[in-house]
């Protein structure tokens, strides 16, 4: 249909950094600023940290902030999507004598965006859709789909031009 694909990145549990961008001790995660940041891959790039940053904040061994302060073109290129999740806690009495992460989660979905032309399920013959109803039975919905037995549909050329 000419249009481009690609991915959408959903990040589902964010955390804003509260520390001041200029505070010292920020230079070593200096990837926590941003949700997300897109660059350029480059072999010298791997990690947005390193264990190491925590002896040196002030002068970190990997800092973050080179890999975007060049400013490249990242169009047809090869790209790393860094992104950051986080979560806020809450202490609390259950804290002691450890920290639990019972419920806690932090994620990202990487969605595919224009992958096909139309909704793949336009192609979808069985559509069924059961329900539990009442005295245990269940509502059986089947979106005008015949209830005979099921048989392949006669090769023929399908068009759908959309919603009217």
């Amino acid at each position: 249909m000419g249009v481009n694909r690609g991915y959408r990145i959903d990040i589902r549990n964010m955390m804003k950094q509260l520390y001041p961008k200029d505070w010292g001790l920020v230079n070593g995660a200096a990837w926590s600023l941003n949700h997300m940041i897109v660059t350029k891959r480059k072999e010298t790039e791997e990690t947005s940290s390193s264990f190491y940053n925590q002896y040196s904040m002030y002068d970190p061994v990997v800092d973050f902030r080179r890999f975007v302060s060049d400013n490249e073109p990242i169009v047809d290129e090869d790209l790393i999507a860094w992104v950051t999740t986080g979560l806020m806690h809450v202490p609390h009495s259950k804290d002691i004598p450890n920290t639990a992460t019972a419920a806690n989660s932090a994620s990202f979905y990487l969605r595919p965006y224009n992958f096909f032309d139309e909704n793949p399920s336009m192609a979808s013959r069985d559509a069924v859709l059961i329900s539990p109803a009442k005295n245990g039975k269940f509502d059986i919905n089947r979106f005008g789909t015949p209830e005979g037995p099921a048989r392949a549909a006669k090769d023929k050329p399908q068009e759908h031009k959309g919603v009217p």
